[in-house]
């Protein structure tokens, strides 16, 4: 028997895992493309654990370092984090032999119509304790591919923690910035605002003084509500802002701090690289890489659930009638060696079973493959705003210039009585649209400076 055990513990050992060869492993990871369709330059992005530090930018430092410490969402994305490794301490726990103890201390009476022959009572006692190990051999790497397959799976759940944390990093990132840009939008509306005040109050003045018309107040008027009604809706919008910002970092709006009014100048350059670097930088890819491998490990695994399962099993212990003779030398038991199970008739459930698995596999490979696509997709998207949107502000900042020196001229000329009033109301309405618009355009190239670096993996 010993010979048998130690035939059977030195096979289970030295074999080749079984369940890892049944498996497609390595097989229907997809391949990236060779370049990206909007890129600059091949340069690879620099490597940064901190990729916001980038826009050195302290505010932004400490509302990050918040997200991290108090955002209930990355909270919940840790705990799954935890769970899944829980999981894989759990099927570790199967490399090593089990051990149970077990006791008891019972009175018992029986029918005496059951017995075949006379007994002088019967109502006794019986008392036992012992133990009882059981230990399956790894033949086939049953064990082994369990304990890799949860591992794949718990790496895959801290890959999805990294991205949810991207995720949450840079919405908060692109927040602020809209922010400031909506604060900017509300300077400049309230700017107006005054301008127009003072138009109004100047034609009122006129049109007492008999030098002015009733139309040009009342044009005026209009000019003015229009110009506050905007103020406040840019108001609104900034305090929606502030309420997503104070979410974001774990507090309810009432509790965030004052934000400082940092101007947005010239957003930083980032590079991109080449696609096949997204596969490393990615959290995402590398959680689809760790759930491919995990579903084909689970095609080897549901292959040999149906081969012979081989487990070593050990009861033994003390048991008696009486506890005076409990602990005596002829009170011992034990019962030991190997246990077989092999399925012998499975109409139908080992064919559907192993599909079900292999179609669990293809799904993966689908989803990795999908998500490769979209990463490569946000990357480029990026790489055309930020170069689109750096020439459209160019074109735009020109165009702030001219409306501001045509409001200038409509002015000079009307105070000179050169041209109506309705002449400076359009070339004021001109400055103040292109302005809101170049404000809106620094403000989306900063988004999209930060959904480059998002689409990155984090990298700048």
């Amino acid at each position: 028997m010993k010979q048998i055990l130690f035939a059977f513990v030195t096979f289970s050992i030295g074999c080749t895992s079984l369940t890892e060869r049944l498996s497609p492993l390595g097989v229907g990871a997809p391949k990236a493309p060779s370049a990206f369709s909007h890129a600059e330059s091949s340069d690879a992005p620099k490597r940064s654990k901190d990729w916001w530090k980038v826009f050195r930018d302290p505010e932004i430092d400490k509302l990050i370092n918040r997200l991290h410490t108090a955002n209930p969402n990355l909270s919940a994305a840790l705990a799954r984090v935890d769970q899944s490794y829980a999981v894989l301490g759990q099927t570790r726990a199967e490399f090593w032999p089990r051990l149970n103890g077990d006791g008891s201390a019972k009175t018992r009476r029986d029918t005496i119509n059951e017995f075949l022959f006379p007994v002088d009572t019967t109502e006794y006692e019986r008392y036992r304790l012992g133990l009882n190990v059981s230990w399956e051999i790894d033949l086939w790497g049953r064990v082994r591919g369990l304990a890799k397959r949860d591992r794949d799976n718990a790496r895959a759940e801290s890959e999805l923690f990294r991205d949810t944390q991207l995720s949450l990093e840079a919405t908060l990132v692109r927040e602020v910035f809209a922010w400031r840009s909506a604060n900017a939008e509300v300077a400049t509306l309230e700017d107006a605002a005054r301008v127009r005040t003072h138009d109004l109050a100047l034609q009122e003045a006129r049109l007492e003084l008999g030098s002015g018309v009733a139309v040009d107040v009342s044009k005026s008027r209009v000019q003015l509500n229009n110009a506050r009604a905007a103020a406040e809706a840019a108001r609104r919008s900034r305090g929606k802002l502030e309420h997503a910002i104070a979410i974001l970092v774990g507090s309810s709006p009432n509790e965030l701090e004052t934000l400082t009014n940092t101007a947005l100048s010239e957003p930083p350059t980032v590079t991109s690289g080449i696609p096949t670097s997204l596969l490393v930088q990615r959290a995402d890819l590398r959680a689809a890489h760790h759930e491919l491998r995990a579903a084909a490990l689970s095609v080897g695994l549901r292959k040999v659930d149906f081969l012979p399962k081989i487990t070593l099993t050990g009861i033994g212990g003390i048991g008696s009638l009486k506890t005076s003779t409990l602990f005596k030398p002829d009170s011992t038991f034990f019962d030991i060696g190997p246990e077989f199970e092999l399925p012998l008739f499975n109409l139908g459930t080992r064919q559907g079973a192993i599909g079900e698995m292999e179609a669990a596999w293809q799904e993966a490979v689908a989803e990795y493959r999908s998500t490769l696509l979209v990463a490569v997709r946000e990357v480029d998207d990026a790489l055309l705003d930020s170069k689109s949107l750096r020439s459209e502000h160019v074109i735009q900042k020109e165009a702030v210039s001219a409306a501001e020196e045509t409001s200038e001229i409509a002015r000079l000329r009307h105070e000179r009585g050169l041209a109506s009033f309705f002449e400076v109301v359009d070339a004021e309405r001109d400055r103040l649209t292109a302005l809101r618009a170049e404000i809106a355009l620094r403000g989306e190239r900063y988004a999209a400076t930060v959904r480059l670096i998002q689409a990155l993996g984090g990298r700048w």
